[in-house]
């Protein structure tokens, strides 16, 4: 049965004498819930707080400790959105450029199959993503700069048709494209593997549809994972079953990425920003270990990937 329409003061009700929550001023709660929602608000946030075998706020929970927890993770958000668009471009310039300097600029080269490499297990996806790229050249597109390109020039290169790609795109491309290019964009990030790269890119576009769709973003795990790095060997980050306990599908795996995708200036911003926003608003070390931080994760910034 699906769950009866509350009000805000039933809602307010329920959660003071049901749930055990302190709430010290009703309309201040309600002001809030009005402006973000009981579902992303207090849906979002409550396990946190809640006793998992009562169901009940752990005792001392007050509606501003949620509503704390929500403000960090919406700046925790804004800080990780922001950088991770700066290493998306980065690697859309990259993977442009390589593939403009061993193919040309006409557009029929990244529209060609003979510059991916095609399997019974991916011909589908090749199919797919050289059809979108078809799409934007021949129907009228949202984007002035490609319609420069297409009127003016009757040629929409590489460099300026990937700007349109969503970074899931992005990744799609990296993993078709043939070896020579790919090779190429990983030497321009420390010289990673291709495997890493893919990891990389698989995770980096999960975690900016969470920021950017405005989901719970401190505590969320992948279902995938990105390699071992050098990174997590040298924070000494603890082992199980062979396994890094942290920066592999969490939150922290994000700062691992942005380490190795973004230039030195760019990642040296990012690093304050978010000590910034950790000093502001001081989690425990049960939410950062939720957040998968491990304890000297502060150290990241003058190690060389």
């Amino acid at each position: 049965m699906d769950k009866p329409y509350k009000s805000y003061d039933e809602l307010i009700t329920f959660l003071k004498n049901e749930k055990n929550l302190i709430i010290r001023n009703s309309d201040y709660a309600k002001h809030i819930l009005t402006k973000t929602s009981y579902f992303s608000l207090i849906s979002g946030y409550k396990d946190t707080f809640k006793n998992p075998t009562t169901g009940q706020y752990k005792d001392g929970t007050t509606f501003e400790d949620i509503y704390r927890l929500y403000m960090f993770d919406n700046e925790l958000r804004s800080i990780f959105l922001k950088y991770m668009l700066i290493a998306e471009h980065s690697v859309k310039s990259s993977l442009a450029y390589h593939f403009t300097e061993l193919y040309g600029e006409n557009q029929q080269e990244y529209l060609s199959p003979m510059r991916y490499m095609i399997t019974k297990k991916n011909q589908k996806d090749v199919n797919k993503l050289i059809n979108i790229l078809s799409y934007h050249l021949m129907h009228k597109s949202n984007y002035p700069y490609i319609t420069h390109y297409k009127i003016h020039h009757k040629n929409v290169p590489l460099w300026i048709i990937i700007q349109i790609l969503t970074v899931g795109q992005l990744s799609h491309m990296f993993d078709f494209l043939n070896a020579s290019v790919p090779i190429r964009v990983c030497k321009d990030f420390y010289n990673i593997g291709r495997k890493d790269m893919h990891s990389f890119l698989s995770i980096l576009t999960k975690h900016r549809n969470v920021c950017a769709h405005g989901d719970r973003f401190f505590n969320y795990i992948t279902k995938d994972s990105i390699t071992d790095t050098v990174i997590h060997k040298k924070l000494h980050i603890p082992q199980k079953n062979k396994r890094y306990q942290y920066g592999k599908n969490d939150v922290f795996s994000e700062v691992i990425i942005l380490k190795y995708l973004l230039d030195q200036d760019d990642f040296r911003n990012f690093y304050y920003e978010l000590k910034r926003c950790l000093n502001k608003n001081c989690p425990d070390l049960i939410l950062l270990k939720k957040m998968g931080f491990p304890p000297n994760w502060m150290s990241i910034l003058r190690l060389k990937p």
